[in-house]
């Protein structure tokens, strides 16, 4: 006995729907085995034990690729909990980077703040030597004052004592200018 292409594909998949797509296959693997094919009433058929061989290597086929879709299944299942994880992580990179520019703008603030200050102390340091050298040159100039009042002061006494001599001079020594 023999059977048609149709009866092959309804015994490896019962849903008409996939119908024409396993008979397609049914067809590929006749040519691939090139296993010979008879004509019976308008309509191609192989022998039982050819039929036996497509069905099994059909249905080993069918595992394989359901054993790959399982395969593809679960590396999709990865890749989307490797999304949901890179998600997480972009989410987490954004945040790390606000704080980042966060941070930063406050150094910068800082940073500001630091150079003004720095700025102030350079002036006032500034200040500080310009005093420093006034109260140098006023000190000078003090001292300078000083030494020409003492001189002032004894030349003062100098005079004191002449005109204590002249006043208790004689008139005798008044007019010579004697005064010793």
């Amino acid at each position: 006995m023999s059977k048609t292409v149709k009866e092959i594909a309804l015994a490896l998949n019962r849903n008409k729907r996939e119908l024409v797509r396993e008979k397609q296959r049914v067809r590929d693997e006749i040519k691939r085995q090139n296993i010979e094919t008879k004509k019976v009433k308008n309509r191609f058929v192989v022998s039982d034990i050819d039929a036996n061989k497509i069905i099994e290597v059909l249905k080993k086929k069918n595992e394989d690729n359901s054993n790959r879709n399982q395969e593809f299944d679960d590396l999709n299942e990865l890749v989307k909990k490797w999304r949901d994880q890179s998600d997480l992580l972009k989410k987490e990179n954004e945040r790390l980077n606000e704080e980042n520019r966060r941070l930063n703008s406050k150094i910068e603030k800082y940073a500001d703040d630091f150079k003004e200050l720095n700025d102030k102390q350079l002036q006032l340091n500034n200040q500080q030597q310009q005093l420093q050298a006034r109260i140098i040159e006023q000190a000078k100039e003090l001292k300078n004052s000083q030494e020409k009042l003492i001189e002032a002061t004894q030349n003062s006494l100098k005079l004191e004592k002449k005109v204590e001599k002249v006043t208790k001079a004689s008139l005798w020594q008044r007019i010579t200018k004697h005064f010793d």
